[in-house]
């Protein structure tokens, strides 16, 4: 099968950042997944030769090269509607929409009906996309590609976190730690905004794979700091940030943010063999045995009282960590995924 990927390569459009979650995911998945050709067009190149011909580009490739199966990974509007439609008439198109639980809204349901099939997170877009005119969608999950994300056993045990979360610093979560710190738990956090900073995927792995509890914090954003006002009167556009007069819509969208949503780390801790404590999520249930292979809270007292108890648990701890573990490697890899999306949509592969 020969598949035509277009996704971000570098995070946020930086030529020297670092690899984005979907090139580490979904590009070096595609590559390794058995009977596979996969031809890489990286939305990064509009930076070298502008969105126009960027379009006029991608779809020379798709009709030169006649992929089975052109596969996006959404980021804003790097791909025109009009780009969409014609690839539509040469191949079977798959978008891969994040964060629908609150962007359907005001971007994701105007892009899906012009890809042959929509891949959709979250348990209640399926409805939704039908009603605003795409009857193609499956609802699949976020995974780890175990080919990264695998448990790493190299850390000494003195250098070993008790608790450790790795995310970017947000007030929210800057409130959780800090009432964790509060009633006697010490958080070791990374990432952009704290005072650790941000670590390399190499040294997260080691975080995920030798910390004694991993943290999986999301709450609600709020609606009155500025980067959520924000989206009410500016939107994304590939590397900038540009005007937006659909209020309307964006209001949708904002009312929608603070819905808590699965989320990739869910997967990716379990997969290094780490013990996940997060809040619940959509069905996260449907994916993890709550309490058996993954641990979920309900606030920040119940969360303070699981952390306590775990830490003073080794062998219940463990055994959570070792069943999530083998829960991932068995169901929630990419490959899993992929093998599910293919036979949807009629494909067949050879390994």
């Amino acid at each position: 099968m020969k598949i035509l990927y277009g996704g971000l390569m570098r995070d946020n459009y930086k030529p020297d950042g670092g690899f984005t979650f979907e090139h580490t995911n979904f590009y070096l998945s595609l590559k390794n997944f058995p009977g596979t050709e996969v031809i890489y067009f990286p939305f990064d190149k509009i930076l070298e030769i502008g969105k126009d011909r960027f379009n006029k580009e991608i779809l020379s490739l798709v009709k030169d090269e006649k992929p089975d199966l052109v596969f996006c990974f959404m980021v804003s509007d790097e791909l025109a509607l009009e780009t969409l439609d014609e690839m539509k008439k040469h191949a079977t198109t798959v978008a891969w929409f994040a964060d629908d639980s609150w962007r359907f809204w005001n971007y994701s349901r105007f892009y899906g009906p012009h890809f042959t099939w929509v891949v959709t997170t979250y348990s209640w877009m399926p409805a939704l996309y039908k009603r605003f005119g795409q009857p193609n969608i499956i609802r699949s999950q976020w995974a780890a590609n175990t080919n990264v994300y695998k448990p790493d056993n190299t850390v000494n045990n003195k250098d070993r976190p008790a608790v450790s979360f790795v995310g970017g610093w947000t007030k929210p979560r800057q409130r959780i730690i800090s009432k964790l710190k509060r009633e006697g738990v010490m958080v070791s956090a990374y990432g952009s905004g704290w005072p650790l900073g941000r670590v390399s995927e190499e040294k997260m792995i080691q975080i995920f794979s030798s910390s004694k509890i991993n943290l999986g914090l999301n709450p609600p954003p709020g609606f009155l700091n500025k980067n959520s006002l924000g989206r009410l009167f500016f939107r994304r556009s590939v590397n900038k940030i540009v005007p937006d007069i659909h209020i309307a819509r964006n209001i949708k969208m904002l009312l929608h943010r603070g819905i808590p949503q699965i989320k990739a780390r869910h997967f990716e801790i379990p997969a290094c063999g780490g013990f996940l404590i997060t809040q619940d999520a959509d069905d996260l249930g449907k994916y993890y045995r709550i309490g058996e292979e993954i641990v979920t809270y309900k606030n920040i007292n119940d969360l303070a009282e699981k952390i306590q108890y775990h830490l003073n648990n080794d062998d219940a701890r463990r055994k959570i960590a070792r069943a999530g573990y083998e829960r991932t490697i068995k169901e929630h890899t990419y490959q899993k995924r992929f093998e599910e999306i293919f036979k949807l949509i009629g494909f067949s592969y050879v390994e």
